[in-house]
């Protein structure tokens, strides 16, 4: 998966998996730190958008929905993971 990515043929439940999580994140007071961005925003994106499309917190949505949910997620990447996607 890459950043913002909808060609798997799960990123319907991916991309609603998210959305639970970003939702459960900020009802639990999480906000949503800016400084992680590293672009402007385009017209219909949010801070939340941008930060919750990374392809760290994607493959991490994609192992959640799978039944049954694994007990262990590595997610093993070649470039500087953001703080955003560390927490």
């Amino acid at each position: 998966l890459k950043a913002h990515d909808h060609s798997h043929p799960q990123s319907t439940e991916i991309y609603a998996k998210i959305d639970r999580l970003k939702s459960k994140a900020i009802e639990n007071g999480f906000i949503f730190d800016s400084s992680w961005m590293t672009r402007s925003l385009n017209e219909n994106e949010t801070i939340e958008s941008v930060l919750c499309g990374h392809s760290e917190l994607l493959v991490i949505a994609l192992n959640l929905i799978q039944e049954p949910a694994p007990k262990f997620i590595q997610v093993v990447k070649n470039l500087r993971v953001c703080g955003h996607c560390r927490k």
